[in-house]
């Protein structure tokens, strides 16, 4: 296996634990709530079990990832995951489902944190390439599900499930082998500590990311909803929208090259926040199909190179043996926001009694992590702890 065949591979792992985990979560969602006769509240929980797992498995990362070492995690993360997403079709009872979610969001953090790292040791690009990988489970739910569920009805969602999991079975075995031949950067015989206050800033912006960019993942297809009553209609929109925001994941590594190159300070996540923000804020400005096609090009095109942003971060400004434990640390904040998000951006709608509301709430908070990215100066060697990586401890 070559290096770029390594990096598209393990790109993969990405596309499991993001694009179909989460993302295509979002498009099962209202069948199983359909068909299950699920309340808002059962629904709201599902989600809250998928992100209580994903902030336990981000915990646990910080605890573990210096003794068992990326490799170990990453691969484990990803078969708990596939194999949570093949239980999940298996079972129509509602504790079990919160289960398998649960279990879903904990590998998943292991397999996009380790992934994340392991990515860093072959570049930049290979980080790029490896975070835009999700957007391969965002095009493929997009060009199957809405019209799955159009044809078939809502009891369709449990093969759905086990058709997300079949695929995500090729797609781990080979991220698991490209992981295999990355060198592992996180050694018990290596000092793996940093200075996490001169990070804070990046850090905070990602935890506003977080409480953003799902809040604007949970409404949109809510808003669009309310844009047309055709079942028909509901179904192109929904799946043009996520071939588009998929389609544009992809090919951003390509758009953002020249931004992510040589920069060691909060550029790069501040102006993909930028972008997220106006993308997220569009379908308020422009209120019809042409908005929310325009939206998803924008927020395709950068909300998965936020988390390229601080990976990107943590590699050019840490040693290599802290890079799992920093991203592990920036996980769980993301993770923290991502469980709150949607509770606070609904609790504005409520209170409005407007969607509307709820989505320019998540556009404010993506502006205001723009800004605090911004604010993230680089770090100097000595302050950064870098002058540990050259050399084993005791």
């Amino acid at each position: 296996m070559n290096r770029t065949t390594r990096i598209w591979a393990l790109s993969g792992a990405a596309a499991v634990s993001v694009g179909f985990t989460r993302f295509g979560y979002a498009l099962i969602l209202p069948a199983m709530q359909t068909d299950l006769k699920l309340n808002y509240a059962q629904a709201g929980w599902l989600n809250t079990a998928n992100s209580l797992g994903y902030l336990l498995g981000a915990l646990l990362t910080i605890l573990v990832v210096a003794r068992l070492g990326n490799r170990f995690l990453f691969a484990s993360g990803l078969v708990v995951t596939t194999s949570s997403l093949l239980a999940t079709g298996m079972t129509y009872d509602f504790e079990w489902l919160t289960l398998y979610r649960f279990l879903a969001g904990f590998g998943a953090a292991g397999a996009f944190i380790c992934g994340g790292v392991l990515s860093g040791v072959l570049g930049t690009r290979a980080i790029v390439i490896f975070f835009s990988g999700g957007g391969l489970g965002m095009l493929l739910t997009g060009a199957v599900l809405p019209w799955l569920f159009y044809d078939t009805g809502a009891d369709a969602w449990p093969w759905a499930w086990l058709v997300i999991g079949a695929i995500c079975i090729p797609l781990s075995f080979a991220a698991i082998a490209a992981s295999a031949r990355i060198q592992e950067p996180s050694l018990p015989t290596q000092s793996a500590s940093w200075t996490w206050r001169l990070c804070i800033v990046e850090f905070t912006a990602y935890f506003f990311f977080g409480l953003g960019y799902i809040a604007y993942m949970t409404f949109i297809i809510a808003w669009v909803k309310h844009q047309t009553t055709d079942p028909s209609r509901l179904a192109s929109i929904t799946s043009i929208m996520w071939i588009l925001l998929g389609a544009m994941t992809l090919v951003a590594p390509v758009i953002w090259r020249k931004v992510f190159n040589g920069r060691r300070d909060g550029m790069p996540m501040a102006l993909a926040l930028l972008v997220l923000a106006c993308g997220a804020a569009l379908p308020l400005l422009v209120p019809n199909l042409i908005g929310i096609w325009l939206s998803a090009l924008m927020v395709g095109a950068s909300v998965f190179m936020v988390p390229s942003a601080v990976t990107g971060f943590v590699k050019t400004n840490l040693p290599a043996p802290a890079w799992g434990n920093a991203l592990a640390v920036a996980t769980s904040l993301f993770a923290l926001g991502q469980a709150i998000g949607p509770v606070v951006c609904g609790w504005i709608s409520d209170l409005t009694g407007s969607l509307s509301s709820g989505l320019a709430a998540s556009a404010g908070l993506l502006f205001l992590a723009a800004v605090l990215a911004f604010c993230q100066r680089p770090l100097s060697p000595m302050a950064a702890g870098r002058s540990d990586y050259t050399r084993s401890t005791r």
